[in-house]
């Protein structure tokens, strides 16, 4: 289904108004009437034009009421004295899994409730972590758009009620009767907004709308597009070509990897987290990005995780990855039960490959291979762990039949294909 700009600029670009006959001296004439700043327009249609027009009426007159079907379903929101109070529940769905008061945790389920709240009894860090980047352009045009005027930029999240396309987590107000249902409309209204900069849709009221929590320093926008979620993102031509291969190269080595595909000028990823929760793994760790701290944590909750996490960290190092941070890899939680479940799937690299200025060079010089290494040799547990996984061998023309599929080519193919192949060949015989 179209977004609501991109069916607002095919109303405007089709003829308004209807078309009547007049009989004369027994023959029909046609004409058109429509308004046009505020003044009423007619002119007489040749018969040449008359079936067209008529198509293009009648197809602005069922484009007007998918529009109005769109803005009836939209969902606004003014936040209460309790919500900017941070008096209430963080709900996973309709349970309630943390209780606030002025922002003072008073009780908390420690099965089910999110990790950073957990871990810091914040939810202050629990908003942080789930709002629009803000030094993103569009998500400050987004932010004037919906009128938020707000001190501390957590709460920006609570004009969504913290909800996230990511996982059923959201913030409920003391007294509120909404519950988790209210919000199954699937709102994408301002997807081009934060993706483009589009401003053709502009909001009477304020909206409650995803991309509030959508993070990342990249312009993005979700799209519902066929009963599932998108995440549309921007980039240059390199940034798109690595953030595509790699997914491929992903696949071929056996990494738990997110869909990615090329729609137009836009890269696009698949929703991974429909059935269950995605937890960044900065709720984990914070800030803490660190091999060892990270694989400590992990290998905690499981040692079949913090394998998974090995080969991740091994798949950054081969496509020269430097950008992995707390935010763009973590764990996956059961919704019911919030049992951890899974390493989540691999996303986020747009940043690899082509978009570093020496990101490919000569593995024995790679300061990201070194570390990695230095790290695994040093870590008795990593390295028995790592000693355990079966990595594929890949050939020079498996990954030639990545670059064969490409929608999108670029010089040296073949030094792209020798800089991979060696870096891999080289940390999995270390």
């Amino acid at each position: 289904m179209s977004s609501l700009s991109e069916l607002i600029k095919e109303k405007n670009s089709l003829p308004s108004g209807n078309v009547y006959s007049k009989t004369i001296s027994g023959k029909k004439y046609f004409y058109h009437q429509y308004f046009k700043d505020g003044k009423r327009h007619t002119r007489k249609v040749p018969e040449e034009e008359l079936s067209t027009l008529l198509q293009k009426i009648t197809t602005r007159i069922e484009i007007e009421g998918k529009i109005k079907e769109k803005l009836a379903k939209e969902k606004t929101i003014k936040l209460c004295k309790n919500a900017t109070n941070l008096t209430g529940y963080v709900m996973c769905g309709n349970k309630p899994v943390a209780e606030f008061l002025n922002g003072i945790l008073l009780s908390i389920d420690n099965q089910l409730a999110p990790l950073s709240i957990r871990r810091t009894q914040s939810i202050e860090k629990f908003l942080s972590l789930r709002v629009i980047d803000m030094s993103r352009t569009n998500a400050r045009l987004l932010k004037k758009s919906l009128n938020i005027q707000v001190d501390d930029e957590y709460k920006i999240a609570l004009y969504a009620y913290a909800l996230s396309i990511s996982d059923n987590y959201w913030f409920k107000p003391k007294h509120s009767k909404i519950k988790y249902e209210y919000f199954s409309d699937k709102s994408d209204s301002f997807s081009d907004l934060t993706l483009k900069g589009d401003t053709t849709y502009f909001p009477i009221k304020n909206q409650l709308s995803p991309e509030l929590t959508t993070t990342g320093s990249f312009e993005k926008g979700w799209k519902y597009i066929d009963d599932t979620w998108w995440l549309y993102k921007s980039g240059n031509i390199k940034q798109i070509f690595s953030e595509l291969f790699c997914y491929h190269f992903a696949l071929l080595i056996d990494i738990n990897t997110a869909k990615y595909e090329l729609d137009g000028h836009y890269i696009r990823s698949l929703n991974f987290a429909e059935k269950y929760n995605f937890e960044p793994m900065a709720a984990l760790a914070d800030n803490n990005d660190s091999y060892e701290y990270a694989f400590a944590l992990l290998y905690q909750i499981s040692p079949i995780i913090a394998k998974d996490y090995l080969k991740l960290m091994l798949f950054d190092a081969t496509i020269a990855n430097v950008d992995r941070h707390n935010e763009n890899y973590g764990i996956m939680r059961d919704r019911e039960t919030g049992n951890v479940i899974a390493l989540a799937p691999n996303f986020d690299n747009n940043l690899a490959l082509l978009s570093g200025s020496e990101s490919l060079k000569n593995p024995k010089q790679d300061g990201l291979i070194k570390l990695y290494v230095k790290f695994i040799q040093e870590n008795p547990i990593a390295k028995q762990l790592f000693s355990e996984i079966s990595f594929k061998e890949i050939t020079r023309e498996d990954i030639k039949g990545i670059l064969s599929k490409m929608p999108i080519h670029i010089d040296n193919e073949n030094d792209l294909v020798d800089k991979i192949l060696s870096r891999y060949n080289y940390l999995i015989k270390q």
